[in-house]
């Protein structure tokens, strides 16, 4: 089979090699390298391998004196072997003697096989190597540091090739002062460098479990134990129930001064490990090493649980799963706790204690995505107002806040979003100029373009207070009930009076126009008094007395409706939130949540939305905000939309006649039927 020629084959290895990861691409370097050889050593296939090596070469080289460790190894190689090769055909030696200086040039302490190299090529090599290097001769003490010429890290030994001109050498060992030397070699000469360090410190020697644990010196972090200890630690790992390479390599602590000094170790799912390092290991200075330090594993439970269907767990960015996730083992710890959701997220931070457990009961709050400021003019207090924006997320608890992205504008991230769906709200601050200077008006927005703005002035000392007090405010939805309508009357007996009631209440013998003299035994003075113990029993049934007759009620909850035009809220939010909600419930809530959705939309003016979500409410009490009052709001919603659906509105309002009961804005509120009697009235010619 004929082989391509070197020159096609080089690119094909180079894009190989291009978006491989380091250790995938060493790995492929060396098994090229071990076909080379194998392709000479075993069937004499000089021209094959020389087009290995050539590969090799191709990928290495452009890197050239940046290479350290095994790729520098394989590219001397590569280079012996291209000589060796070479050599063997008389017309290709010139360039024998080119790949030999290039090696030099690369590893000047490098020798080649002399097994695989003839006479002839070692005589060359030796001739090149005289002629350009020369040597130092090395002395140290103490032993065992590290020496570095010219800035770069080598082996400390005896003798060391060079090339000529001056070298800055140094050697350095923990716990004694490091020390420079200048030296000048000259080609086919020797020079001497003599290394004596002067003691300073003392060092500590550490071996921990786990390995990959944070040591802690003072105070101050100095890195991570890391790699494996070897044989000879196996009498110090015996007795804590360890094999010596599940312990760390030596982590050595240069540079311990005299006087006391504290360490500590750390390392994620394990107790932290502190002790304190008595003088005596200062004085005086020495090297010691430590008895190892075993870690104990410290872990606790974590559930996390939500109404809302199709949630995610994420930890600290890691994915756990689909909700629910029941007693999950986790390390001890702080966590960055998200939940996601098709529509909505959550998110908290929490600490999860050693040994105990943690409950979380997660619901998906609209996400807020931050646009920015629009536009790119400058104006007074546009870097306080920027630092504000991007300091808004953690000041608002009621929303999921997504902060901006690097180099993308406001209108390129609305269009973004409104593809992606990956918010339900948007924020932005527009800049309005004005005779009087700059304001700035906020945005806050649903993705379908419901929004809401707030003027403020750019260099008030929070000049996002306005929104951020909106957004952490949602109004009560349900109130609690004992199934009757109440109202305070002056100068009759004391205690809320009952106005009416659901008729199953009413069989329990309650009477219209009486008072409750009496709560579970405690007189009650008016309504507030009345709601403030039932806000405490909702589930519970209570006694209540009429005319010194008691009877047992059952606490529900009652739905309220949203108030519209309150300087309190952000509509926006609201809006999205009770679409949130929705997605979870059922039943009377779920009709409620929908309804309240309707009047949101309708603040906006939203009409025909509103409707489609009206048409879907029904409640199954007849009593407060009921199927009546989403009736009688169609029957708004209907005339707003133009004189043809005039019948239709007719239509609402007559049905919503057919609730007695019903009422506006709460259980207590003012009667549906009335006011759809008169909406009647007036629709008339």
């Amino acid at each position: 089979m004929r082989r391509p020629p070197p020159t096609l084959l080089v690119p094909a290895l180079l894009a190989l090699f291009a978006p491989a990861p380091p250790a995938a691409a060493q790995d492929a370097l060396k098994e090229s390298i071990a076909q080379a050889k194998a392709l000479w050593t075993t069937s004499g296939d000089r021209d094959g391998a020389v087009a290995k090596f050539e590969m090799v070469l191709a990928a290495l080289e452009p890197k050239g004196r940046s290479l350290e460790g095994e790729p520098l190894g394989m590219l001397c190689e590569t280079y012996a072997w291209l000589a060796v090769l070479d050599d063997r055909v008389p017309e290709k030696r010139p360039n024998a003697a080119k790949r030999l200086e290039s090696l030099l040039d690369l590893a000047p302490d490098y020798d080649i096989d002399r097994t695989l190299a003839t006479s002839r090529l070692a005589a060359v090599f030796d001739a090149l190597r005289a002629a350009k290097l020369g040597s130092v001769q090395f002395s140290f003490q103490p032993e065992g540091g590290l020496l570095k010429v010219d800035g770069r890290a080598v082996a400390p030994v005896a003798s060391k090739r060079l090339p000529p001109g001056a070298h800055l050498l140094s050697y350095a060992k923990p716990g004694f002062e490091t020390q420079e030397l200048s030296a000048t070699v000259a080609a086919g000469a020797a020079t001497t460098a003599d290394f004596k360090l002067s003691r300073v410190s003392s060092t500590l020697t550490v071996f921990v479990h786990p390995s990959g644990a944070e040591v802690f010196f003072d105070g101050k972090s100095l890195g991570k134990a890391t790699g494996q200890a070897g044989p000879e630690l196996s009498p110090h790992a015996e007795p804590l129930g360890l094999k010596p390479e599940e312990l760390s390599a030596a982590f050595v602590i240069g540079d311990v001064k005299a006087g006391k000094h504290t360490l500590e170790l750390r390392a994620g799912c394990f107790k932290p490990v502190k002790v304190e390092i008595a003088e005596t290991y200062t004085a005086p200075f020495a090297d010691h090493t430590l008895a190892p330090f075993k870690l104990l594993p410290s872990k606790g439970a974590l559930t996390v649980t939500s109404a809302a269907p199709g949630g995610e767990l994420f930890l600290n960015g890691q994915g756990y799963g689909p909700l629910p996730q029941a007693a999950l083992a986790v390390c001890s710890g702080a966590y960055d706790l998200v939940v996601k959701y098709s529509s909505g997220g959550y998110a908290e931070r929490i600490v999860v204690p050693e040994d105990k457990s943690v409950r979380i009961e997660a619901r998906p709050k609209p996400r807020l995505a931050v646009l920015g400021i629009e536009g790119a003019d400058e104006f007074m207090g546009r870097g306080a107002l920027a630092q504000a924006i991007a300091a808004l997320g953690p000041r608002v608890s009621e929303v999921a806040c997504l902060p901006t992205r690097d180099g993308e504008t406001p209108a390129e991230a609305l269009i973004r979003l409104q593809a992606s769906k990956e918010a339900e709200l948007t924020f932005l601050a527009r800049p309005l100029r004005g005779p009087g200077g700059t304001q700035v008006e906020l945005v806050l927005a649903t993705l379908d373009g419901e929004e809401q703005r707030f003027l403020d002035r750019p260099l008030d000392s929070d000049p996002l207070s306005v929104l951020v007090q909106r957004l952490n405010r949602r109004p009560p939805l349900w109130e609690p009930s004992l199934g009757v309508t109440l109202l305070d009357v002056a100068g009759f007996e004391a205690g809320p009076h009952v106005l009416s009631g659901d008729p199953a209440v009413m069989k329990e013998g309650i009477r219209p126009f009486r008072a409750f003299a009496t709560v579970n035994g405690k007189a009650v003075p008016d309504v507030a008094a009345l709601r403030r113990i039932l806000a405490e029993s909702v589930g519970k049934t209570v006694q209540v007395t009429q005319m010194g007759v008691p009877s047992e009620l059952k606490v529900d909850l009652s739905p309220l409706e949203i108030p519209l035009n309150s300087a309190a809220y952000a509509y926006p939010f609201l809006l999205a939130d009770l679409r949130l909600k929705a997605l979870a419930a059922k039943g009377d809530e779920q009709a409620a949540l929908k309804l309240n959705q309707a009047i949101a939309l309708m603040h906006f003016r939203r009409f025909d939305k509103a409707l489609e979500l009206l048409r879907e409410v029904k409640f199954a009490s007849d009593r407060g905000v009921s199927t009546g009052t989403a009736q009688y709001y169609m029957g708004l919603c209907l005339l707003r939309l133009g004189s043809v659906y005039t019948p239709d509105a007719i239509n609402a309002f007559t049905l919503a006649m057919n609730h007695p009961l019903a009422t506006l804005f709460g259980p207590d509120g003012p009667l549906v039927a009335p006011l759809a009697q008169q909406a009647l009235a007036d629709l008339k010619p």
